[in-house]
């Protein structure tokens, strides 16, 4: 049972499931009436350092409230969005080639698998389909780039050349190379096998959770990265104990405002707790809308992050809107 909202298909909620946030759909609506306006003539979205990353950020937050290119309030939005990053990737696939960052190729290459699955013009599904085999081919080469120290081989670093990971970043990696083998294009099993190997060796004992990389200290960010990736990666739920051990780590220490990058923090955690539902979603990922809903500005944005080198307003809008919309369940990536 749905109906229609906001341009969007939204489950009803039945008895015994607990209800959103009540101001929920006003917040995601006026949210995105403010990311539109921040939309170039061009067709991308300026914010952080990375046009393509904010760009990639803000048409998942469109296709994540029902938005697609040609249809709907936003849908030429999403057309010069979606025409802008194709047109901008360069011939050996990259979508940032100026410093061949990870990241925007990451949040690009999510995006634009994300829009494949919406396009219904043979020619248009062409290019992106096209597009989608040259990034992919970019983040499977980055995996196998030598790495500093033996631990950190399976994890992505934030520049092609660079020999650090981050486990964070790794999960954007994760999220878009599930994306693309959904669209059908080969991501080969050793790939996502070393991917999970290298979550796993960034647990801290001590803690019973996750850091950033190998060796580091538990952090709450990464704890929710990394039981993310777990879901997507652990088919067979062999890690379910330390994804327990993780959650409550995660009690003990949860995202605030005041936390790294919060707004990323807030999206791992969030989406962990929806995949997970029952007592952690009613404890934790209601509770991390909530907050964002708190801190949305009266013009529909949102304030960047309070830690250095964190998200701009656009990126923080285009985050914060993703997070909220994770219970109308319309993006692949969002499904239990």
């Amino acid at each position: 049972m749905s109906f229609l909202l906001l341009g969007v298909v939204r489950p009803v909620w039945v008895a015994g499931q607990e209800a959103l946030p009540p101001n929920l759909d006003t917040a995601v609506s006026k949210g995105l009436a403010h990311l539109a306006r921040q939309q170039n003539a061009e067709g991308f979205f300026g914010g952080s350092q990375s046009k393509s990353a904010t760009t990639g950020l803000s048409i998942l937050a469109f296709l994540s409230s029902g938005h697609t290119p040609d249809l709907g309030r936003y849908g030429l939005v999403m057309r010069n969005a979606e025409d802008w990053l194709v047109a901008h990737q360069s011939p050996d696939g990259y979508f940032d080639p100026s410093d061949r960052g990870i990241y925007p190729q990451a949040i690009a290459t999510l995006a634009l698998a994300e829009t494949y699955g919406v396009e219904f013009t043979a020619d248009r599904r062409l290019r992106v389909h096209a597009a989608l085999l040259k990034a992919t081919h970019v983040i499977l080469a980055v995996q196998e780039v030598p790495k500093s120290q033996p631990a950190f081989a399976g994890g992505w670093s934030y520049e092609a050349s660079s020999a650090n990971v981050s486990l964070p970043l790794t999960a954007w990696n994760v999220l878009a190379l599930r994306a693309v083998r959904d669209c059908g294009i080969p991501v080969a099993e050793p790939a996502l096998h070393k991917a999970m190997e290298f979550v796993l060796r960034c647990y801290d004992p001590t803690a019973k959770a996750f850091g950033r990389r190998p060796g580091d200290a538990a952090r709450p960010g990464a704890t929710g990265a990394e039981i993310l990736c777990l879901y997507l990666l652990d088919t067979d739920d062999t890690h379910g104990r330390r994804i327990d051990d993780a959650w409550a780590y995660l009690e003990v220490h949860p995202i605030d405002a005041n936390s790294p990058f919060a707004y990323h923090a807030t999206y791992y955690v969030a989406q962990a707790a929806f995949r997970r539902g029952g007592e952690t979603w009613s404890k934790t990922g209601r509770a991390s809308l909530e907050r964002l809903i708190k801190l949305q500005d009266k013009d529909g944005s949102w304030p960047p992050g309070k830690a250095r080198n964190e998200a701009s307003r656009t990126d923080s809008t285009a985050l914060a809107l993703q997070t909220l919309a994770l219970p109308y369940r319309l993006l692949p990536s969002y499904q239990r």
